[in-house]
């Protein structure tokens, strides 16, 4: 019974002792602007036959930019994916056409492989939104992660 109330009168002059997060008073800690300096390079290939894949790598890439923390994103594509930027072809749903449009509004460099341009009869001109073309996408992709980028594969 001493024991109990030994433990009682403990617990009793302990519990207003922790601390339950700031009082109401103190003012909210600011936030750490991110340091900005990692690299993501998305790498869609991708095409019609899974448009959700295909969306997803452009609506990630576009968080990804937006969230502040990194210094550089890129939208890689390369193979049937590079459909998704051809303005002429019809089975590209408006949704990935839009998405698209944001991802490079936000800031993610958009680069196509010009094999796969050249292989779909695909105006690299033509592009929408407009992206930076490279000869080859695979190339492309060594040489950024020989910088250091980080690769997300669709």
């Amino acid at each position: 019974m001493n024991r109990f109330l030994l433990l009682l009168v403990t617990a009793l002059i302990t519990v207003p002792l922790v601390s339950f997060g700031a009082p109401p008073s103190q003012p909210a800690e600011k936030k750490e602007v991110p340091a900005r300096q990692g690299k993501l390079v998305f790498v869609a290939t991708t095409g019609l036959e899974d448009i959700g894949t295909l969306s997803s790598s452009l609506r990630h890439a576009k968080s990804a930019k937006a969230s502040g923390h990194l210094s550089d994103v890129v939208w890689l594509t390369y193979g049937r994916a590079v459909v998704a930027l051809d303005p002429t072809v019809k089975a590209v749903p408006e949704e990935v056409r839009k998405v698209a449009h944001e991802a490079k509004a936000a800031g993610v460099r958009m680069v196509a492989c010009g094999h796969a341009l050249q292989k779909f009869d695909i105006d690299p001109k033509k592009l929408q939104p407009q992206a930076d073309v490279v000869a080859n996408g695979v190339a492309e992709l060594s040489r950024l992660v020989a910088e250091g980028y980080q690769v997300i594969r669709y």
